[in-house]
């Protein structure tokens, strides 16, 4: 996978995660927990949207970057698990506290991509975006282990 589709496919999950984050917020009985859900949505799409700016900079400058870090098959797994907690919460067949303890664990596994990926990407403005990433993936995660302590009391 090129580094570009390599992108595109982290847009794709970005997106996705950020619907998934809205339909919780629809489901949760709490305006509170509804509010963090959906701020939580609006930073996946400025995730989303910065990918695409990194992109738009790869395909500018394509000689200034190494190869993909992440292999084919570990970026699709990541939408398949996001695409597969989406539709498990749209047919209801997960239910909140388990699709909050689903995304929180994605979360975590796309904060330790995104490092990775920062690692080893030598160019200063995408190494800055991934690491950037990664630091709001990791307050992501922290935040969904609060809102499903929280949860779990309700």
């Amino acid at each position: 996978m090129s580094l570009l589709v390599m992108l595109e496919e982290a847009i794709r999950i970005e997106e996705s995660v950020s619907r998934c984050y809205k339909i919780m917020s629809l489901i949760v009985p709490d305006d509170n927990l509804s509010r963090e859900l959906n701020r939580l949505s609006l930073e996946e799409k400025d995730h989303a949207n910065a990918l695409k700016t990194g992109k738009n900079y790869v395909f500018k400058n394509p000689d200034l970057f190494g190869k993909e870090t992440i292999s084919d098959d570990e970026i699709r797994m990541g939408i398949r698990l996001v695409e597969n907690l989406i539709d498990d919460l749209e047919q209801k067949r997960a239910d909140l506290l388990g699709g909050l303890k689903r995304i929180r664990d994605l979360e975590k596994k796309f904060e330790i991509v995104h490092m990775t990926t920062a690692v080893e990407i030598k160019e200063p403005f995408l190494k800055r975006l991934f690491e950037t990433l990664s630091k709001d993936d990791s307050d992501h995660r922290r935040r969904l282990e609060d809102i499903v302590l929280r949860y779990g009391t309700y």
